[in-house]
């Protein structure tokens, strides 16, 4: 997570200058388009743990699971 390796979605979703992707706690980048999610280490955020990284995929899934429901 030190070390993110988002560089090949760089055209898909806004990267910051270290090379996260921009996302707030609802892991939704910012200005993507609908039915992408981002969790995890690759995500900006300011506490890189197992457990952040679990909550994120958590929030992500959700987030998925209502994108699906609303197509």
């Amino acid at each position: 997570g030190q070390q993110p390796e988002n560089e090949p979605f760089k055209n898909v979703v806004k990267l910051d200058d270290r090379g996260y992707v921009i996302a707030g706690e609802s892991c939704l980048p910012d200005g993507a388009e609908k039915g992408i999610f981002v969790a995890g280490d690759c995500r900006q955020k300011s506490i890189r743990q197992i457990t952040t990284a679990s909550a994120d995929g958590a929030v992500a899934a959700l987030a998925a699971c209502r994108y699906i429901d609303s197509l």
